[in-house]
């Protein structure tokens, strides 16, 4: 039995000296004038300037876009004014921490008002785990929703992973996943004292949730990532394609007869390997050099995770199109919501620590071991597809996976930030 303290409710709060602090520090913010090169396509090399640009000066001011591409706020009502008005949304459901396996986990419990209607009604708990570079606020939309479910009725927990956000960092190295997944199992079970419960995940949160899966508590599992594993008839066409025949595989596979948007995931995955995933290698290599650069670095931690945002997203997103009648408006991923997840990272002061998984926990998914999830093969497993995920595959290619897929799902937009 794991050791565990009793739960002690907080409030998303954070000093007026930090808010203040942060608010000197983007006035004081300089950027280039100019592109680092020129004759660069918009987003060529990294990080576009004009649009972070626009987002320090929406930061600055306190009034950065939402999903219909309107202000927040008022020009300049300033830092503090407008995220004190964020805290007041995401404390619309209760905050928590809980001392487990000595560290101190936060989660968020979503849970609906309860009525006479409600006497005897199932309740199905679901937990969601979030990834990098996201953070628990991601969950905030679908969850607030979700609760107001009447039939079938949820309870939806939304832990910080170790070492992101509210949660205290592992206390010794060699910390996995896997070790997460066993805590947050402990969360579900030992300290809210459900006896069974679904659970979520997307990036670094999948594979929490293919381990939450191998325990007896857990009854369903839904994931929306699980890098390809070809059949070996594929890989002749994906050899050529890695020596620089580019097109192949994916002509290839059109050929084949695979959907479109089987092709298309084929398609990112080469890009993201190509292009994409160079920050993987310092992440998991030298995570402090570049975590103790961006620490007290707002403006960095911006530009650093606003790309991923970028890269990893549907193109027609809100926060990377400037047409606002589009209709992916009602998407989440937004300039307010880029910013709220730099402000989390930035004032818990854990941006160095989430990208320790990458260190410790990378080999789950480049080299997997499939007897680590032998309990959980027999479990039932779903599975939804978005279009520009950043690595991908056909649905067949999912049975490499060892796992019992009874749900399977295409949707018609959206990318690898599934819960916005």
């Amino acid at each position: 039995m794991s050791e565990v303290g009793q739960p002690r409710q907080i409030r998303i709060d954070f000093p007026e000296a930090d808010l203040d602090r942060l608010q000197r520090k983007l006035d004081d913010a300089r950027l280039p004038d100019q592109e680092i090169t020129g004759g660069l396509k918009p987003w060529e090399y990294g990080t576009e300037l004009v649009k972070l640009r626009q987002l320090v000066n929406d930061w600055t001011n306190g009034n950065p876009k939402d999903s219909m591409r309107q202000s927040v706020g008022s020009a300049r009502q300033g830092v503090k004014a407008w995220w004190k008005g964020v805290e007041s949304q995401l404390n619309r459901f209760p905050h928590y921490t809980v001392q487990i396996e000595g560290l101190d986990i936060h989660y968020q419990h979503f849970k609906s008002p309860s009525s006479n209607n409600d006497a005897g009604a199932p309740v199905i708990p679901f937990i969601f785990s979030h990834g990098w570079p996201g953070c628990f606020t991601e969950a905030f939309h679908f969850a607030s929703k979700l609760v107001e479910s009447r039939a079938p009725r949820f309870e939806v927990i939304v832990p910080s992973l170790p070492g992101y956000g509210l949660s205290q960092a592992p206390l010794k190295k060699g910390w996995t996943l896997k070790d997460s997944a066993r805590v947050f199992d402990t969360l579900m079970t030992s300290v809210l004292g459900f006896k069974s419960y679904m659970a979520q995940g997307g990036d670094w949160g999948s594979l929490v949730t293919r381990f939450l899966a191998n325990s007896p508590h857990c009854t369903i599992a839904h994931i929306n990532f699980a890098p390809p594993q070809p059949p070996i008839w594929t890989m002749p066409a994906l050899i050529l394609e890695h020596a620089g025949f580019k097109g192949v595989a994916p002509k290839s596979l059109e050929l084949m007869g695979y959907h479109p948007q089987e092709v298309q995931g084929i398609k990112r995955a080469f890009e993201y390997q190509d292009q994409g995933n160079a920050y993987t290698k310092i992440q998991g290599t030298q995570p402090s050099t570049l975590g103790y650069g961006l620490y007290d670095n707002p403006v960095g931690i911006l530009s650093w995770i606003m790309e991923k945002f970028h890269a990893w997203s549907d193109p027609r997103c809100p926060a990377f199109t400037t047409n606002s009648t589009n209709q992916f408006s009602h998407s989440f991923i937004n300039d307010q919501e880029i910013l709220t997840t730099v402000m989390i990272y930035y004032l818990t002061n854990s941006v160095h620590t989430s990208f320790l998984p990458y260190k410790e926990s990378m080999q789950l998914f480049q080299k997997p071991d499939w007897k680590l999830w032998e309990p959980a093969k027999h479990k039932p497993f779903g599975y939804s597809s978005f279009p520009y995920e950043l690595a991908a595959g056909p649905k067949s290619w999912l049975a490499k996976y060892g796992l019992n897929w009874q749900y399977y799902k295409m949707h018609d937009y959206g990318g690898h930030f599934a819960a916005l």
